[in-house]
């Protein structure tokens, strides 16, 4: 008699479980088909979906092996396996960081054609806890992503002229993340201060793509060679540049006083002390 209850007190409570219970089965997955995604409410914008997954893209059934095939890295890692230490594995984690850190900089052409080149930067920059600050406004665009509310379509006015690099998230801005500067036309300003990551090949890039423009920058704390001063010569419309102390680098400091004596109306200024940036500012809009 005792069981016969228990049995039905269970029955009792099995269905009203179960109502409260919203998770599906994988065949009612499966027959719902793909869901759109959303982020923070909205939906997912079609620029940053794989092209792939867009509409109107043919794929065939050989695209099976491009989307869910290991990448070579996992499928190595999986022969070592036997063989493994805590230092493989520590190596490997550090090696898997810097690929994401690599693949988070990448330059998108898809979003430059949905936003354009400056909102692009914007969104760029913003989303990576950097300042921004557009031509004809003296606020600079910076904070919590989700509260800047910015455009998710092209806009005009958003031209881009001063960036402040100085917060770039995890750890710093890298090669591939320096070619969102290109097309920016109007950048004027731009700080790179405490980049480690930043290098000769660094400042090769900004010459090549902003040196006709950009009159202050400031590369502090960055890894400065001989070779990036002469880098820094190919900048045309620089009129103010923030180094560290060169401090015992006769090399260095020999390609710092050439590069003052070619560029007489050239600004350097070595110093160890850390500024502020509204002072740098005010000093930029002195010497303009």
């Amino acid at each position: 008699m005792t069981l016969n209850l228990k049995t039905r007190y269970i029955r009792y409570l099995y269905p009203t479980c179960r109502s409260y219970c919203n998770n599906k089965s994988i065949y009612e997955r499966d027959e719902a088909g793909p869901q759109p995604r959303k982020v923070h409410g909205n939906l997912y914008p079609e620029w940053r979906r794989p092209w792939i997954q867009r509409d109107g893209e043919w794929s065939s059934k050989l695209s099976v092996f491009v989307e869910k095939s290991p990448s070579m890295h996992v499928l190595n890692a999986m022969q070592k396996i036997p063989d493994l230490t805590v230092q493989d594995v520590k190596e490997w984690w550090g090696q898997m960081k810097l690929i994401q850190e690599i693949e988070n900089q990448r330059y998108l052409p898809e979003r430059v054609a949905a936003l354009g080149v400056n909102l692009g930067a914007v969104h760029f920059f913003t989303y990576r806890q950097c300042a921004v600050r557009v031509k004809g406004q003296t606020e600079w665009i910076e904070g919590d992503i989700t509260s800047l509310n910015l455009p998710d379509s092209f806009r005009d006015g958003y031209y881009v002229e001063s960036i402040d690099c100085t917060k770039f998230h995890h750890n710093g801005i890298r090669y591939e993340g320096l070619q969102n500067l290109l097309g920016l036309s109007f950048l004027k300003w731009l700080s790179l201060k405490n980049n480690r990551n930043v290098d000769v090949w660094c400042l090769d890039r900004i010459a090549g793509q902003n040196g006709n423009s950009l009159e202050f920058l400031n590369i502090e704390g960055c890894n400065l060679c001989p070779g990036g001063v002469h880098a820094i010569a190919r900048m045309e419309a620089l009129k103010i540049l923030e180094v560290s102390d060169p401090g015992d680098n006769i090399q260095l400091q020999a390609a710092l006083s050439i590069l003052e004596q070619e560029r007489p109306h050239l600004l350097i200024n070595a110093s160890t002390a850390t500024e502020d940036r509204l002072v740098l500012k005010d000093l930029y809009k002195d010497c303009t």
